[in-house]
């Protein structure tokens, strides 16, 4: 797991949490009792806090699993190869995508693209449509280039 900040704050509140049950130990063991409550609210306080976060990690996890087109549904068989995203360089899982950036007069295809890149660059998932269908669209388009001379 990557050093984010809630990674960050989840293992700084586990060291306070240690510090504060030693702390709670000691004070008991030495019949301290206004350094054994102090240390028991706190030692609370920051089970509640990495509580908390870790649960608002989890959720969020599920809101953007559960907002992104690109991920895997439910009980879809996907294969298991890793593969390296062409945009963002992270490791990623099926499925991948592969994609045309185009601006202005520059194109530039990639072939492995992961699924929070496709969602962070707000792509919506396309219909595609028979070649058949598709050179009918064309005649019909050159048809009605010719009424309109």
């Amino acid at each position: 797991m990557n050093n984010t900040g809630a990674d960050i704050a989840i293992s700084t509140l586990g060291k306070l949490t240690d510090q504060e049950l030693a702390a709670m130990r000691a004070a008991s063991r030495d019949g301290n009792r206004p350094l054994y409550e102090i240390s028991s609210t706190r030692y609370h306080a920051y089970l509640t806090a990495k509580d908390e976060i870790t649960k608002a990690l989890a959720a969020a996890v599920d809101e953007r699993d559960a907002g992104n087109p690109f991920l895997p549904q439910r009980d879809e068989l996907v294969t298991m190869d890793i593969h390296t995203c062409d945009l963002c360089g992270r490791w990623c899982s099926s499925p991948v995508y592969s994609i045309g950036l185009i601006y202005g007069g520059q194109a530039k295809t990639f072939t492995e693209v992961c699924a929070d890149c496709m969602r962070r660059l707000k792509f919506q998932p396309v219909k595609t449509i028979p070649l058949d269908i598709y050179r009918l669209f064309e005649k019909w388009l050159d048809a009605q280039k010719e009424t309109e001379r």
